[in-house]
């Protein structure tokens, strides 16, 4: 385009105001910029930001005049010139990640994206990178604890389900496979209830329901099942919510058992029982009869001893009149020790209490109890779960005269129960509460808090120089450090005071009854003592350091995400201070907070 002599001439004093503005301006968002900028001509440095030679560990000095290649992974630089080529040709704008090789020979994993520009009059090209090595070791880590989970759930002999809030599978192991007769792939994604009858299927939706609105979960319930080939498959399934770190309900999970033979089983028992009871003893025939039921009860006691469930028959007081082997096997005694022995003789108070109403109800009512579960003690002081169902045993007039009942021995379906449950809730790495957990206990605290008029203090803590010491010495180093310090937090503090674990380098605290706030910066400092303290890992003694951010209800919030966002502002506001202190949330550090989004957010928009 021509310029005229005049424009050229007269310099104008308020352009050169304005170039220099925008000149400030393009230097302040490069310097407070959370990526790495630099600009490359013909493929060599020619500009790099602070941040840039922080994260590579690079002088600009060492770096301007160099090949950028020379710099990445060898098994990535292939790749990375591709990527380059394609988003210089505008043909992707997609970021891509690679490895880059940093000054002290550490391998550093980098999301990086680049435009074409015109850098002093000739074609240059403007790239950003973002350190992301966190965040990959993150994600290998919540990937190997997911395979922990469900190399867990495929090797249990039970059927393990997990389905959403409409019914449909979203998750099943081989056990429930086989059960059903359906692949997997055939089972994910559908209404469970579409393998049930009319009448089975607005049982299980009642089931489920009752779960969502109480929170309460069932530990017994009689599903029948429609198979692949048509036939009917019965399990005994639990049920109970799977929650979101906001605690509210997002799917269900259970344990299922095949129980169709014990069923068929007890069918059979109660066919006998009822031939039992409507033998008519014809004098004329009587020798008769009783050779023909001579050999039914031969029958009848035959099929007892061959099934895995134990069988007992006691009188109303309680004391075995009949039992099987398996019985006996179950229990640990033998026939001639459980004869005459009373039922609740081998449990603790508590079971003995929920048994006698259990068959009391029977007694009254004159309707079986069927998977009611309760805890023996062994012979050997071992103590079992067992599931129980137990009818009425009546004489020829109907007149009750005992109780019959079948048993089995539910013990590794508890224990996978309470595993599941305890790896949904606790962090694999540490064994201390998750985000899930803590935020439960919170809200607990927070309603008993309010009800008694009491104070209670969430404390936020993050691990100074954490990732220095996990990036030079490994993660194994890393893991080992966490351990050690959730082991040195649950010390500092009292039996009723709940430590956790968000993620990473944060942990998270729970203070219920404060007197006085001058005893929780007496707690806060004890707690900076132990993590200064020396550690030895992998043969190397190192020291770190926490800032600590507090919150204290109800003057910083009444709920659980304000308590928790508060002590998490109040812990970066510890950093700023210099790391290793900690610091109360106030209404200053809000405003700060505050300011500084606000500064941020209109650097975005320029």
């Amino acid at each position: 385009m021509a310029v005229k002599p005049e424009s050229v001439s007269k310099p104008d004093k308020n352009n050169h105001s304005t170039q220099d503005d925008l000149s400030h301006l393009a230097k302040d968002i490069i310097s407070n910029a959370v990526v790495g900028i630099y600009i490359l001509q013909h493929g060599k440095f020619v500009y790099v930001s602070e941040l840039y030679q922080k994260l590579s560990g690079y002088t600009d000095t060492e770096l301007i005049g160099t090949y950028s290649l020379n710099y990445i992974y060898t098994d990535d630089r292939e790749m990375v010139r591709e990527k380059a080529i394609k988003c210089l040709k505008g043909e992707s704008f997609e970021t891509y990640e690679y490895r880059f090789i940093k000054k002290n020979d550490e391998v550093m994993r980098v999301l990086e994206t680049i435009t074409p520009i015109v850098y002093e009059n000739d074609r240059a090209t403007l790239g950003s990178f973002m350190d992301i090595t966190e965040c990959k070791r993150m994600e290998k880590a919540l990937h190997q604890s997911e395979e922990k989970y469900r190399t867990f759930i495929e090797t249990i002999q039970d059927g393990y389900y997990e389905v959403d809030l409409s019914g449909r599978y979203t998750f099943v192991n081989d056990v429930v496979c086989d059960h059903l007769k359906y692949s997997k792939e055939e089972l994910i994604g559908t209404d469970n209830r579409q393998y049930q009858n009319e009448a089975n299927a607005k049982k299980t939706y009642q089931a489920f329901k009752e779960v969502y609105i109480t929170g309460n979960p069932v530990k017994a319930f009689e599903m029948k099942m429609i198979r692949k080939d048509g036939t009917i498959q019965i399990s005994e399934v639990s049920i109970s919510l799977i929650r979101n770190t906001e605690g509210n309900p997002i799917a269900f999970r259970g344990i299922s058992r095949d129980i169709t033979e014990q069923k068929q089983m007890e069918e059979t028992i109660r066919e006998y029982g009822e031939k039992y009871r409507t033998v008519v003893m014809d004098i004329t025939e009587r020798h008769r009869m009783e050779k023909a039921l001579r050999q039914s009860e031969e029958r009848y006691r035959t099929i007892l001893e061959s099934i895995q469930e134990g069988y007992f028959e006691i009188d109303l007081a309680g004391e075995y009149t009949f039992v099987n082997d398996s019985m006996c096997r179950i229990h640990g005694y033998s026939k001639e020790e459980l004869m005459g022995m009373n039922n609740r003789q081998h449990t603790d108070k508590e079971n003995a209490k929920k048994v006698f109403q259990t068959f009391n109800k029977v007694y009254n009512s004159g309707e079986p109890a069927e998977g009611f579960d309760w805890q023996i003690i062994r012979k050997d002081g071992t103590k079992r779960y067992i599931e129980t169902s137990v009818s009425l045993k009546k004489d020829s007039s109907g007149k009750p005269m005992g109780f019959r009942g079948i048993i089995r021995d539910i013990t590794e379906r508890k224990q996978a129960e309470e595993r599941i449950e305890y790896l949904a809730t606790h962090d694999a790495l540490t064994g201390l509460p998750n985000r899930l957990m803590f935020s439960q206990l919170l809200n607990q605290a927070i309603q008993s808090a309010q009800r008694h008029k009491r104070q209670l203090a969430v404390f936020f803590i993050d691990l100074d120089r954490f990732k220095t010491i996990n990036d030079s010495l490994g993660h194994e180093a890393g893991d080992q450090l966490l351990q050690e310090m959730a082991i040195r937090f649950k010390q500092s503090l009292r039996a009723v005071d709940v430590v956790g674990r968000l993620g990473g380098d944060e942990f998270i605290i729970l203070i219920e009854d404060v007197d006085e706030l001058s005893q929780v910066g007496t707690l806060a400092h004890k707690i900076l003592s132990s993590a200064i303290k020396p550690m030895i890992l992998l043969g190397e003694e190192c020291r770190i350091t926490a800032s600590i951010g507090i919150s204290v209800y109800p003057r910083d919030g009444e709920d659980e995400q304000t308590l928790m966002k508060n002590a998490d502002m109040a812990m970066y506001f510890a950093k700023e201070k210099g790391k290793n202190n900690y610091q109360f949330y106030s209404k200053d550090i809000q405003s700060l907070s505050n300011e500084r989004l606000s500064m941020e957010m209109a650097k975005k928009i320029l």
